[in-house]
Formats: structure tokens, sequence, C-alpha cells
């Protein structure tokens, strides 16, 4: 269900109108850059071959990303963003890797659609796009998978050119259920449980508008 919930809400985003406003920075600006630094959630794996159906966590960290937007009409923008952050697995028995590092890279194209207008702008964005899994064990592969993200962003006007921006997004990436990954030449190390592997970020920012 998820995995055609985060496609349909994207598409919604892009097709419906918008219900507020557009404020006024969007309209006498049609490009906007922002670096983003923010916080990942979640994503944990399942153990392969281990009986108990044990998980191995990602280490909850810092994020940084870049977003960059573009005038699509009058009340909306398209979006290109990238985000990274680089983390750890947590130590288990069963899945002792000689390097426990993982880095973690989204890169989406969406877009935005303003919701409500007022002293604190609200947007709904999305955006599809790729996740890729880079392990910094040299003996184990790096994944690289289809996804979609979903989020709430607030922006708060500071001048004509520059913006405050908070944002909230839930990111979806699709595997096939019961795959594994991170595969050498001996073993795979972590198998998919489900078909959706999802992570949450919170992220803030300031816009540079052109």
């Amino acid at each position: 269900m998820l995995r055609l919930l985060l496609p349909l809400c994207f598409v919604l985003l892009l097709a419906c109108p918008a219900i507020a406003k557009t404020p006024n920075s969007l309209k006498s600006s049609s490009f906007e850059v922002t670096p983003l630094i923010g916080y990942r959630f979640g994503g944990d794996f399942d153990v392969a071959n281990d009986m108990a159906n044990s998980k191995v966590k990602l280490i909850e960290d810092v994020s940084y990303g870049l977003l960059t937007a573009w005038r699509y009409d009058r009340l909306r923008q398209g979006e290109l963003l990238i985000s990274h952050y680089n983390s750890k697995f947590s130590q288990h028995s069963d899945f002792l890797p000689s390097k426990d590092e993982l880095g973690v890279t989204y890169a989406h194209v969406g877009g935005n659609v303003a919701i409500s207008q007022g002293l604190i702008p609200l947007y709904v964005t999305g955006g599809l796009g790729l996740t890729h899994l880079s392990p910094q064990d040299k003996n184990l592969d790096s994944e690289t998978r289809f996804s979609a993200n979903i989020g709430l962003t607030a922006k708060i006007q500071i001048s004509e050119q520059l913006s405050f921006q908070l944002a909230g997004r839930l990111y979806g990436t699709i595997f096939n259920s019961n795959s594994s990954i991170f595969c050498n030449q001996a073993n795979c190390l972590i198998s998919i449980s489900s078909d959706i592997w999802t992570q949450t970020e919170v992220m803030a920012g300031l816009s540079f508008a052109f």
C-alpha cells in the first residue's frame, strides 16, 4: 500500500490546484537554492538467516542536503533534492562487517504546492528518484534503488531574497520482499522482509531566491 501511496501523493502534488495564495517571494523569484542540515531517523534491517528474526538498526545522525527549486507556475514549484548522511550499523553478533559505516544518499526530483498562507506559509512537498546505499566495507556491494518522498515544509520570509525553511520528510525505498542486500562473494549479510524500506528526516536551511 505504501509503495502505491507515495507515487500517488507525488502525482497529486503536481496536478492538484493550490488552495492558498502563493507568497510574494514565489511570484517575484523564479529560482531558489537551499543548503540544508538535518537529522535522519529509522532504517531497520532484518539479519539474514537469523532464526530469532532480530534487526540491525542504523544509528541516527546528522544529514546534509541541497534543495534547488524553480517556479513551475504561479502556484507551484519544481524541486531537485539531494540529501546524504553517514551512519553506522548497530552491533550484532551475527552481523560483523570489517567496517560498519554506511552512507545513504537520496536524489529526488519533485515539487511543492502551498496549502496555507499566513504568517508561516506551509507547503506539501514530494519527489521520486533514487536511493544509494554505500557500505564503507569494500567487500560489500553498494545498492541503488528507486524511492520516493513526501513531506511538509514551512517557510519564514526574512527578506525579498532570503527565507528560513523547516521541513520534515518520509522516504520510502522500494525493495522486493524477502530480497537480500550488501552481498560479497560468499553471502549476503542483510535481508529485507518488506517491499518498502523507510526513513524519516527533519531539515532546516536558508533559501536564497534569484
